[in-house]
């Protein structure tokens, strides 16, 4: 009996070794992953920054083209209203 109860916690000491051993391997793979996204952070907000950068651009040509387009009308509505 005591032979049995020996065994018995072996192979549970054994399932815990095995337990351990996963739990430290998603771990270890949780670190590598966050390593990676804290080491590749700042570039992906440098690219979001460029990114809202250039859609102001855009929005701010079309604006003044809007702009230019307008005041070329209001121009031509002068000279008629002077003429």
């Amino acid at each position: 009996m005591d032979n049995q109860v020996l065994q018995a916690i072996h192979e549970m000491q054994k399932e815990m070794r095995e337990g351990f051993k996963s739990v430290n391997e998603r771990l270890d793979t949780i670190d590598k992953t966050l390593a990676r996204i804290e080491e590749n952070e700042p570039e992906e907000i440098m690219s979001m920054l460029k990114l809202i950068n250039k859609n102001i651009e855009s929005d701010h040509r079309y604006n003044d083209k809007k702009f230019s387009e307008l005041e070329r009308r209001i121009h031509a509505l002068e000279e008629r209203l002077n003429n």
